[in-house]
């Protein structure tokens, strides 16, 4: 009978909250309208009452052991002395026992302090009670609660519920609406007819059934369930925190939307592990790599004003790999500085020496290749007519590379970029380590670098035959962990749209009039005739509700220093998306344009089925291009499959 009554019970919880409009037009003819608050005016950021004991014994679980279960206790016995009429916070600490009055005290002040933390608005319904403020409607406030009446009202003061003639509280009238007697109460009090009065509350019983039984109209207001049950506290927690937001700050833009719900907490997470590790080793000096280092940094200097220095510093792959090339330009060692990828393509290896192909299409067709030839990884060492090519070009690269590495030498020495350091950036092989520690070292500038990542991908080990590097990731580290799982291979496009700054990547360097040492940047990728791309406005939005999610969660005293949160947890919503796309991720991002070495592909934008039965050596060149393969076979195939586990089978083949 119980879990047929939990059923109804949730069923009645569930649905959508009606418009504040349509709400409004049901109280319209009622002179009187009254409100519960918990749930209904207000709504709490957990998803059970006593799951903030749970939050005050994570605080204080050392002063008082098990203190969830004796405080849950405690009003129990509380409620059994003195039916049917309300308890108070008094009563209830008066029966938690072991206690001593100072401690008891203390406990006290604890919880409403957790309760006032976890305490926000909710808007549709405070739209609706200062829409009948403002119409001219006497307001009352009437719910059944143990926490003292200046508390309460005090609340409702700081979150800007005001303008009601009165609040009925069951600890301060000793009455409940449970037992109807708080509404009779009420009716008395005021003189009211309840035909002219109408309840609005979350409580089937209380707050539906009981005033009808008074001739009061009532409106029950639905739970809405965030379907977060089935995680534990923190997760829960957090889910509240961003549904309740998004509730109350209205979000319609889904780029944005994504940015706060899922973007913001996985990049929280990345800078609190940043600065956790920054004291661990004792680093006083921070560069952020260019470009994805950009929104890092950003949301690093939300949270952390300290005697750490960060600072940006602006590389990429090519303005770092080009100048070291003339200290090793064997062929095999170039082919392993360029692109992972299992396809390699011929514009990737120009690219990857600073040379644009287009100045060399003679040569392109004296080895019979074209622009669009490519080459797999795996037999590229062999290919004597691509060995024959780079060593025609080898002088211009070498040339090339010298000149460029005198003014990256004087750009370095300018940041400051010597002695012991961080670098940060989005991973994942370590090859930017690896140029800025070869360059280093040639220039014999003492240093210490400690690199730190989102990610130290398998192919880290290229990068460590010659240097030993210091490397950690957060998500996923296969240096350090040899159970290391790769988290973002399948989608790793789409995960770095993310991190996009709004300049072009930095080509090389050059001196100013002024003598300062600047970047020349590539002409940025996501503006057309200078005016910004669809991508470019779209990651101005995700990368806007990520720091707007991080100043928010700033104020809220529990994400910031209550609960704790590893990776995966914070990863979640980001992985979702790209690993079990629903058809709403794949409008969002399946056509974006990702360009990476020379190449510009979409990130899932397959051709028909049919057309790849006709041609399947298409089907596996546009797979292994594609940027996000999780996107591309559900948007090909249609079909609710596991893709994830099929791609970690076709990486088993390669």
């Amino acid at each position: 009978m119980s879990k047929l009554k939990q059923q109804i019970k949730n069923q009645i919880n569930s649905g959508k909250l009606p418009r504040t409009q349509k709400l409004f037009n049901k109280v319209e003819n009622y002179k009187v309208v009254s409100f519960d608050i918990f749930d209904t005016l207000l709504k709490r950021r957990v998803n059970k009452p006593e799951d903030v004991f749970q939050l005050m014994q994570l605080d204080i679980g050392k002063e008082v052991p098990n203190f969830k279960d004796r405080r849950i206790n405690a009003e129990r016995k509380a409620r059994f002395s003195s039916n049917p009429k309300e308890i108070t916070l008094d009563d209830i600490y008066n029966n938690f026992f072991g206690l001593s009055n100072q401690q008891r005290d203390y406990c006290k002040k604890i919880e409403l302090k957790y309760e006032k933390e976890v305490l926000v608005p909710n808007r549709p319904i405070v739209d609706l009670f200062n829409e009948c403020i403002r119409s001219g409607k006497k307001v009352f406030i009437i719910s059944d609660m143990y926490l003292p009446l200046s508390f309460v009202e005090n609340i409702l003061n700081d979150l800007n519920i005001k303008g009601y003639t009165k609040l009925y509280l069951s600890s301060d009238k000793h009455l409940t609406k449970r037992s109807g007697l708080l509404f009779d109460l009420y009716l008395k009090e005021n003189n009211l007819d309840g035909k002219n009065c109408i309840h609005i509350g979350d409580s089937w019983k209380s707050d539906y059934k009981n005033p009808k039984s008074r001739n009061i109209s009532a409106i029950h207001i639905p739970k809405v369930n965030n379907n977060s049950s089935k995680k534990h506290l923190g997760e829960q927690y957090l889910d509240n925190f961003i549904y309740l937001n998004e509730v109350n700050e209205n979000m319609p833009d889904p780029y944005y939307k994504f940015g706060y719900e899922k973007f913001g907490p996985f990049l929280w997470g990345y800078v609190k592990w940043l600065h956790l590790n920054f004291k661990k080793e004792n680093i006083k000096k921070v560069f952020f790599f260019s470009r994805d280092g950009y929104i890092m940094k950003k949301a690093y200097d939300l949270l952390y004003h300290d005697d750490i220095k960060d600072m940006y510093l602006e590389v990429s792959r090519r303005s770092l790999r080009v100048p070291v090339l003339w200290l090793n330009s064997n062929f095999e060692n170039y082919i392993n500085m360029i692109s992972p990828s299992k396809l390699i393509t011929i514009q990737s290896i120009f690219d990857g020496a600073g040379l644009d192909i287009n100045n060399y299409k003679q040569l392109l067709i004296k080895y019979n290749f074209t622009e669009k030839s490519n080459f797999d990884r795996d037999e590229i060492l062999e290919n004597s007519q691509l060995k024959e090519l780079y060593t025609e070009l080898l002088p211009e690269i070498l040339k090339k590379s010298k000149s460029e590495y005198k003014l990256l030498q004087q750009y370095l020495n300018q940041q400051g970029v010597s002695g012991k350091f961080a670098i940060v950036d989005i991973g994942w092989g370590g090859s930017m380590e690896r140029y800025l520690t070869q360059t280093l070292n040639t220039l014999q500038i003492p240093h210490d670098i400690y690199g730190y990542y989102i990610g130290v991908a398998d192919y880290y080990k290229k990068n460590i035959k010659e240097f030993p590097l210091k490397m950690k990731g957060y998500l996923f580290d296969f240096k350090n962990d040899s159970n290391a799982i790769d988290k973002r291979s399948s989608f790793v496009g789409l995960f770095e749209s993310l991190f996009l700054e709004q300049a072009g990547s930095v080509e090389n360097y050059k001196r100013e009039s002024n003598g300062k040492v600047v970047s020349n940047r590539y002409p940025y990728e996501y503006l057309d005739n200078n005016k910004p791309t669809f991508e470019l406005i779209s990651v101005k939005k995700i990368q806007k509700g990520a720091i707007d999610f991080i100043k928010d969660v700033q104020r809220d005293f529990v994400l910031s220093n209550v609960l704790k949160f590893d990776s995966d947890e914070l990863y979640q919503g980001i992985e979702q998306t790209g690993m079990q796309p629903n058809k709403e991720d794949l409008n969002l991002f399946a056509n974006f344009h990702f360009y990476d070495e020379g190449r510009d592909d979409r990130l899932a934008a397959p051709a028909g089925l049919f057309s790849y039965i006709e041609h399947p050596k298409k089907l596996k060149e546009d797979f292994l291009v594609s940027r996000w393969k999780i996107g591309f076979m559900k948007k090909m195939l249609k079909l609710p499959l596991p893709y994830q586990k099929m791609y970690e089978q076709m990486r088993k083949l390669k």
